[in-house]
């Protein structure tokens, strides 16, 4: 049985080499890992090297820092959304696609974190843009947040697939997105439109009830199409626009039933596209330490899915397999 390599979406950042390195569970350098030879596929800085220059230990993990909550918009079907006070710096780091933070009330403790992904992100004046839907017991104490939050970051593992969006330049691309997970979209649509790609965007209001995305791609002068895409209407139209044009690249940004749904319309008109999904899976420490993203490949092989990139497809279909 073939063993997939696994990209770590940290490896070459400041946070490299991580705490996993030493325990000996680096995702990417065997020496980190507890054997005696180098196996890796990295071809940027040596990890090893750098741990060992670091005084045989890892980096820093992220800081977290109180933020003043500079706007909260409170729309009526549980959407908030969120214009937060950063470093310059910060905002930065979260301006890639797939980026996203750790929040909490200042005073409630850690295991209140929550992950939001970075809908937009404003370098020059020092803000980020979080949009979340009110669900559980996390995001109801955040509602309750009208002063300052506490801000845990940067973290860019939000999608899956990344590497296709930063190298897809001057091609078409097709971006599909529901409910809440347009959020984390407007920075691929932004990205993907930088990079000179023609885009065809379609929006599905989903259980939000909103097209949030509206002014924000009116500003960028990108058209977007809204339809139900987990109905039939929506099927008739995604077949349609594949068999009128091919797409170098696909984005689906929803829950797992909705990325299952799309994927099975690719594969019927033979859509050999590169993909790109939200990745749906549950972080709490977002660094790879406490398990609750771990799952296993076919092969069994361990995975922390808050810093792997793994094969788009693969991913859906093993969700699927676990239900």
């Amino acid at each position: 049985m073939i063993q997939h390599r696994i990209e770590c979406v940290d490896i070459g950042s400041e946070y490299c080499p991580c705490h996993l390195a030493e325990t000996n569970d680096c995702l990417i350098c065997s020496h980190l890992q507890g054997k005696e030879f180098c196996d890796c596929n990295w071809r940027g800085v040596c990890v090893y090297q750098e741990y060992v220059w670091n005084g045989n230990k890892s980096k820093n993990l992220r800081s977290e820092t109180v933020c003043k909550i500079e706007e909260k918009i409170e729309y009526k079907s549980n959407l908030t959304i969120l214009k937060i006070k950063t470093s310059r710096t910060l905002s930065r780091q979260l301006k890639e696609p797939g980026a996203y933070v750790f929040l909490r009330d200042v005073k409630l403790p850690h295991y209140y974190d929550v992950p939001m992904s970075v809908m937009d992100a404003d370098d020059m004046n020092g803000y980020i843009y979080i949009a979340y839907q009110t669900i559980g017991a996390k995001t109801k104490m955040l509602k309750k947040l009208n002063n300052e939050v506490l801000v845990r970051g940067p973290f860019w593992n939000g999608l899956i697939g990344i590497k296709y969006i930063k190298s897809t330049r001057n091609k078409n691309c097709l971006i599909l997105a529901r409910g809440i997970a347009q959020a984390p979209t407007l920075a691929v649509i932004r990205k993907l439109d930088r990079n000179g790609c023609n885009l065809k965007v379609i929006l599905d209001k989903g259980k939000i009830g909103e097209i949030f995305l509206s002014k924000y791609l009116k500003d960028l002068e990108i058209d977007y199409t809204e339809i139900d895409l987990m109905k039939n209407e929506g099927k008739l139209l995604i077949n349609n626009i594949l068999a009128k044009e091919t797409y170098e690249l696909v984005y689906i940004g929803g829950s797992d039933l909705l990325q299952k749904h799309i994927l099975s319309l690719l594969e019927k008109n033979n859509c050999n596209s590169n993909l790109v999904i939200t990745n749906n899976e549950k972080f709490c420490c977002g660094e790879g330490i406490c398990g609750s993203c771990t799952t296993f490949t076919e092969n069994g092989e361990l995975i922390k899915t808050c810093k792997s990139q793994m094969d788009v497809k693969k991913t859906v279909e093993r969700r699927n397999m676990l239900g």
